[in-house]
């Protein structure tokens, strides 16, 4: 993926006319190719480029020709030039980049090209066809190259390559700050076609190959060994008990192991002897930029006992620095691997031995990942290496390693990236398991368990895909090496039993009381829109249908329904000149497949939004929306009548003495700096029965941007924790009014809050960070490995909520539906809250034969505090709740 994998970088573009009284004589277009990208160059990127070339005809005009940058994170444009008034220079270049490039043509700011997994590709047209978030297309393509940094390969860019054209590795030669990809010989192959490039010094405005050395330290002596190598250092010296190498930097020699596996840029080997000491990993990484060969000629092999010369490097998956780093031994393309002829003068066995994690070898640590480093872990002087109780650190001493895990139970759906988590021993050895096989992330006293015992196995060397699993699948063994990457250790197996399949259930709410009980759901329903053409098929999908039928069946259509991330009518597609908002298509096609599905025809409201103001996809125009059964309950008529999308609704009481709004529905401070891009609540009055609910649905800035749990940087970064805090403030204070109103409000929160419960942007929400709570969570009535609506890298973990002031806390129950979160195949990525409110009059009976408690199909997600009259609900709720402080996670959506 983008080195930057969900963060599109706005770039502004300042475009200057290289040589434009030229222009009018300029030659017309030749053969223009890509010649040269550099991605990615030394700091803070300040010499990035791309190349043109028209084979050296020179003075060729490039008008009617656009270049157009993609991200490979979503597979759409961030940025596009128009090329019209340009012309090559004498030589047949034009070069795009930063101001410092020799020679620039069109600038561009620092930082402006990403690094990959990402496409630069040239086009017959104009810039105006490619708006940013244009998706990917070949619709008058001449000539595109796929890159990365160390990246894996992006099968959506595959697209603009022709059959077999490989995508290119900038840091193939374990250089890419001091390297560019550039065709062997300018203008070289042809358009589509990436296997004439290279990887080599940058040569902006000149020809391929003509750049001096480049300084790196690459063994570059005849025999594949500098003279100032290092020797009779072992694997485990080099690994040292440390996040950082005591060797970094230094050259190598004779370093000898057995090769454990082998990927295509490289290969694993190991000690099979090693030094005795856990701390210290026996293994480690041998970077070779290309398919990794022997110096005889041979390619390396798994089983080969090998001695490796070369520099001993710190890479950073990713160029992110906020990953921990890896170890490696760079070797270039010297091809400086020896076999080793005499094995038993060097070592005293040549069985490498898999270190079990778990019962009957080495158990992870069960709630701390690193309590000791105020920093970056490996240049932070508070740092102590601990690998018996920092599951950081335990998973370092590792690195590289063959490992095993026994009865490998998942604790999380496989991935769309191929990956799933596991814990050992099928959980025996671990904290936090809940009733349905996942492991949720809790806090335990004043630490946060974030479960480091759980362990990622990726497909990166299986010959086939990952299986697809849902939570509880067991895989009776997996063996494999130990990586590193995307935030993550993970085992990489070569060879990967099918496992045995989860029995998991898709678990809804039973049947719901009618009569006096209200009913209300909060579900996010993930970018839902009818467009089939956005790059998303819905339609195509069923997942209107899909949805539809958790509703009426797993729900039980609940009298209200407080839905998140609904799309416009045209989803993702965007159309700059006459952007669409309005999202009545979407909701309507939702009501209709709910009556098909055997519910009510429910009545949707919505506050539409300004186009592109509230993030999400982009063109998307996400936001909040409410569908409700008008037999049940009825939506209170407004002064002002629906709100837009900049008009805050203000709340009152009305002569009689109720709830009032002057907009209904209507957005809470939509204008206020806390939801700057970013989705905007909606308050929506209802009446039942006799009684007023105001709802809000909330939907707050996500946590992109967090830096990962096991990361370099700990205590990690929880993304957007302050713009959270700020929505939270916002919302109270709406609470607040209304409660000065009428101090016995029926008062609802509802909605993706993109937050642990006990963070302090949800204490700030609840007004626990002043001492006096104004509502409560309802799901803090639920045990505390039960309060759980979203899986997330094998964490089970609450970002969605019902909070409910006192009024409405009286006699209310809950249950989450876990119908989505734990398993491979969801409609949304989101479990459904459903809320339930005995609002029987004081005195009086129901009137409904179906007057039961709403009843929940699975003691994980009910349970706990009913509360009853008589009581103080809010103080109740308190007592029902685990008091915790601290949290953490980080997504790969937006």
């Amino acid at each position: 993926m983008a080195a930057s994998l969900f963060v599109r970088r706005a770039l502004m573009l300042a475009t200057t006319v290289f040589c434009g009284s030229i222009a009018s004589i300029g030659h017309a277009q030749s053969s223009i190719l890509i010649n040269e990208i550099d991605a990615d160059t030394t700091g803070t990127d300040t010499e990035e480029f791309v190349e043109l070339s028209d084979g050296g005809t020179g003075n060729t005009a490039l008008d009617g020709l656009v270049l157009v940058f993609y991200n490979g994170s979503n597979d759409q444009s961030y940025a596009a030039f128009d090329l019209d008034g340009t012309v090559t220079s004498a030589d047949g270049y034009y070069v795009l980049g930063n101001a410092g490039v020799a020679g620039v043509g069109t600038v561009f700011p620092s930082n402006g090209l990403q690094n990959g997994q990402d496409a630069v590709a040239l086009y017959a047209g104009d810039a105006a066809d490619f708006p940013d978030g244009t998706p990917v297309t070949t619709d008058n393509l001449i000539d595109a190259v796929v890159y990365g940094t160390g990246d894996s390969d992006d099968p959506e860019l595959d697209v603009l390559l022709v059959d077999g054209a490989p995508q290119l590795d900038e840091d193939a030669n374990g250089d890419k700050n001091n390297q560019s990809l550039q065709r062997t010989s300018d203008s070289s192959g042809t358009g589509r076609d990436t296997r004439s490039f290279t990887v080599a010094a940058p040569t902006p405005n000149a020809a391929t190959g003509s750049a001096p050395d480049n300084g790196n330290d690459t063994p570059d002596n005849a025999d594949g060994i500098p003279d100032n190598a290092i020797t009779g250092l072992r694997i485990y010296d080099i690994q040292g008990a440390s996040h950082l190498s005591p060797h970094e930097g230094d050259a190598v020699a004779g370093v000898p192991g057995i090769v454990t596996a082998v990927t295509g840029n490289g290969f694993y080997f190991q000690d099979p002897d090693g030094d005795g000491d856990a701390a210290t990993s026996d293994a480690v990484l041998v970077f070779t930029g290309g398919t990794p060969t022997r110096r005889d000629g041979a390619p390396v092999a798994v089983g080969d006992v090998v001695a490796v010369a070369g520099t001993v490097k710190e890479f950073y998956p990713g160029d992110n620095q906020t990953n921990l780093p890896t170890t490696e031994i760079a070797i270039g393309s010297d091809g400086s691997t020896r076999a080793i002829d005499d094995v038993g003068a060097v070592f005293d066995q040549t069985e490498i031995m898999a270190v079990t994690i778990g019962q009957g070898g080495r158990i992870a640590p069960q709630v701390i990942i690193d309590n000791d480093t105020n920093g970056d872990v490996a240049t932070s002087d508070t740092t102590v290496f601990d690998p018996e109780e920092d599951g950081l650190d335990f998973y370092e001493s590792l690195e590289a390693m063959r490992v095993r895990v026994n009865q490998g139970m998942a604790v999380g759906p496989t991935s769309r990236f191929g990956e799933i988590f596991l814990v050992p021993d099928a959980g025996a050895t671990a904290n936090g398991i809940n009733a349905r096989g996942g492991i949720t992330l809790v806090e335990r006293g004043d630490i946060v368990d974030c479960n480091p015992e759980r362990i990622q196995i990726d497909d990166t060397l299986l010959a086939e895909p990952m299986p697809a699993v849902d939570t509880g699948a067991l895989f009776t063994e997996v063996v494999g090496v130990l990586g590193y990457g995307f935030g993550n250790f993970e085992i990489l197996p070569d060879t990967l039993a099918a496992p045995q399949p989860s029995n998991l259930n898709r678990s809804g709410v039973g049947v719901l009381a009618r009569g006096d009980t209200l009913t209300v759901a909060g579900y996010n329903v993930e970018n839902l829109d009818p467009n089939d053409d956005d790059g998303d098929t819905d339609i195509a999908d069923g997942k209107f249908e899909a949805i539809a039928d958790q509703i009426v069946d797993q729900l039980g259509a609940p009298d209200i329904l407080a839905l998140q991330e609904v799309q416009d009518n045209d989803g993702s597609a965007s159309d700059n000149n006459d952007p669409v908002v309005a999202a009545d298509r979407t909701l309507a096609r939702l009501v209709d497949a709910i009556v098909e599905a055997g519910g009510p025809r429910y009545t949707a409201t919505e506050v539409v939004p300004e186009s592109k103001k509230d993030v999400g996809q982009p063109g998307g125009n996400i936001r909040v929306a409410y569908l409700y059964d008008a037999s049940r309950v009825n939506l209170v008529e407004a002064r002002d009548g629906v709100g837009d999308a900049t008009t805050a609704t203000q709340v009152s009481a009305n002569s009689e003495g109720q709830l009032a709004l002057t907009l209904n529905p209507g957005r809470v401070q939509p204008q206020d700096p806390a939801f700057n891009n970013s989705r905007k609540p909606v308050a929506a009055l209802f009446e039942f029965r006799g009684q007023r609910v105001l709802l809000v649905n909330n939907h707050f800035a996500s946590k992109g941007g967090s830096s990962p749990l096991f990361g370099a940087l700990q205590p990690y970064e929880n993304g957007s924790a302050d713009q959270r805090s700020a929505q939270a403030a916002v919302v109270n204070a709406f609470v607040d009014d209304a409660l000065a109103a009428m101090d016995d409000a029926r008062i609802g929160l509802v909605g993706d809050f993109h937050e642990f419960g006990f963070l302090a942007p949800m204490k700030t929400l609840t007004g626990a960070d002043t001492g006096t709570p104004v509502v409560s969570d309802l799901l803090d009535t639920l045990d505390a490995t039960a309060r759980y609506t979203y899986v997330y890298e094998g964490n089970s973990q609450a970002l969605d909520h019902f909070f409910v002031s006192p009024a409405l806390a009286t006699n209310a129950s809950v249950t989450v539906a876990h119908v989505n979160a734990q398993f491979a195949d969801q409609v949304s990525d989101h479990d459904p809250i459903v809320a339930s409110f005995d609002m029987t009059p004081s005195g009086s009976q129901n009137d409904d034969d179906n007057d039961a408690p709403a009843q929940a199909s699975d003691d994980d997600s009910s349970g706990g505090c009913t509360l009853g009259n008589g009581h103080d609900a809010s103080l109740v709720l308190l007592l029902c709740a685990a008091v915790l402080t601290l949290g953490w996670r980080r997504r790969r959506k937006l």
